[in-house]
């Protein structure tokens, strides 16, 4: 296991340490990067997701998506815990401690804020990071692919649908336009990128 590999959650601590402390030094002068938005999406958050998930778009092999009968039992749980328990448990989750048990810390405004949040992460399936857990655990990097590749493309259905029933729920409202732009930004261009990338790869060796 490479440096990088072994001391991953140690990267993923210091950046969060070094965002509060951007946050913290900057103050309300970070609002310049917050209001650089395209939609309601921001465009330094979408080039950094982007850096993240286009490398993994390249390596998708869409063809893979055939074989996936092969192991249909791993690929039937990944679909049902990330679209049948995950959006719900989190929402669920979210809900105790946000609007429960931190109440006398948060305002009710706020706290209703961090609920959305939680929704809109746990109705969206992790995908580059997947990647890097299977190679962690010496997996199957070609059915990786299938696994990541049919999550992508139910999530292109799915997440807005459940995300709308769960933000209902908790009477938070959310522009429909901003669930449709962050599909098609952070999913379906880089989806389209990575496939026309490969495409040009696989002409050169032909």
């Amino acid at each position: 296991m490479g440096t990088f590999e072994r001391y991953l959650s140690v990267w993923v601590a210091l950046c969060i340490v070094i965002g509060i402390a951007l946050g913290q030094l900057l103050g309300t002068s970070i609002t310049i990067l917050s209001d650089l938005n395209i939609s309601t999406v921001n465009i330094p958050v979408a080039i950094l997701v982007w850096l993240m998930i286009y490398p993994m778009m390249v390596q998708i092999d869409f063809s893979s998506i055939s074989r996936a009968g092969s192991n249909p039992k791993g690929l039937a749980l990944t679909l049902i815990v990330n679209w049948l328990i995950k959006p719900f448990t989190m929402a669920f989750f979210a809900w105790i401690f946000f609007d429960k048990l931190y109440a006398a810390y948060l305002s009710p405004e706020l706290a209703q804020e961090y609920i959305a949040g939680a929704i809109l992460l746990g109705a969206a399936p992790c995908t580059a990071m997947v990647f890097v857990w299977s190679y962690l655990t010496d997996g199957d990097p070609a059915y990786t692919l299938v696994q990541v590749a049919v999550n992508d493309l139910v999530l292109l259905v799915a997440f807005i649908p459940i995300v709308k029933f769960l933000l209902g729920v908790t009477n938070i409202e959310i522009p429909f336009e901003a669930l449709w732009s962050a599909v098609i930004i952070f999913v379906v261009l880089p989806l389209v990128a990575g496939f026309m990338r490969m495409s040009a790869v696989s002409v050169e060796f032909v």
